[in-house]
């Protein structure tokens, strides 16, 4: 075989195991994005801070279980949605570190997680997450309302907070979109043809008139904290009232155990609503 023939072969090889790999990643994405743990038996938690569960029927079939922390006396509602991991069983200990600053905190299950259930789409979860607001304000009307993300429920806090009324919105260790993260970490993938989840908070702060706080640490190598200075620039541009606080040596996951988070967080749950 002749050395031409021999490149143009090895060029088609590398081609279709290209071609492959682009084809196995547009099937398999959700298992890099979604990271749940599932649990079919009863729900039993282990927080000191009273709670009630409920099981939200929303549309496209889905089911959605949330836990409700309730404190004396609150002075309104946080939304809390959570990160791309494990279940209520994990982020229920966040939500209660939250209600501690006097709130109530309602902490849903993104579908797939727990004892959520119903097929899994981008549209169909914003769907789901906007049930959630309804039924929150329903039960606390005329009382504040906080919207907080963290990591993957950023991009679900966005969107919601673009559509729906929030007094203050906190992201907490947010990404630019989707498509920047998937691209950070394949960056010789076409994930812009590829990627169905793309969480487009980029473009959705822009249309939030909440105050907003944004808080992320330096050594975040999960979502490293460019892309979250990138979304609060974003945000800067299109109104003035968003604050951001950099945690120097803060990680993806210990936030909260910084005395400047916390006071951060503190002051801007705490602070009246202008």
């Amino acid at each position: 075989m002749k050395t031409a023939e021999i490149i143009i072969h090895v060029i088609a090889l590398a081609f279709c195991i290209y071609a492959l790999i682009c084809v196995v990643y547009f099937f398999i994405q959700e298992k890099f994005i979604f990271v749940p743990t599932f649990n079919i038996d009863p729900f039993t938690n282990k927080i000191a801070t009273p709670s009630e569960e409920f099981h939200l029927e929303t549309p496209n079939h889905g089911s959605i279980h949330a836990l409700l922390l309730k404190c004396d006396s609150p002075n309104g509602v946080v939304i809390y949605l959570h990160g791309n991991t494990g279940n209520l069983k994990r982020w229920q200990f966040m939500a209660e570190e939250i209600s501690a600053y006097g709130f109530d905190v309602f902490v849903p299950d993104f579908r797939g997680y727990g004892q959520s259930k119903g097929k899994r789409s981008e549209a169909y979860m914003h769907r789901d997450m906007e049930s959630c607001y309804e039924f929150v304000t329903n039960r606390y009307p005329n009382q504040e309302i906080i919207i907080y993300g963290r990591s993957l429920g950023t991009g679900f806090a966005t969107r919601l907070a673009s559509r729906k009324h929030a007094d203050k919105v906190v992201l907490e260790t947010p990404f630019y979109n989707m498509l920047e993260v998937a691209a950070h970490y394949l960056p010789f993938l076409p994930v812009k043809l590829l990627l169905r989840y793309r969480f487009r908070s980029d473009l959705y702060i822009q249309h939030i008139v909440s105050p907003i706080l944004i808080l992320h640490g330096t050594k975040d190598i999960v979502v490293p904290h460019a892309h979250a200075l990138r979304l609060f620039r974003q945000a800067e541009a299109h109104h003035r009232n968003v604050r951001m606080i950099t945690i120097v040596n803060g990680k993806h996951g210990n936030l909260n155990s910084f005395p400047l988070f916390r006071d951060k967080l503190e002051e801007f749950l705490l602070k009246p609503h202008e």
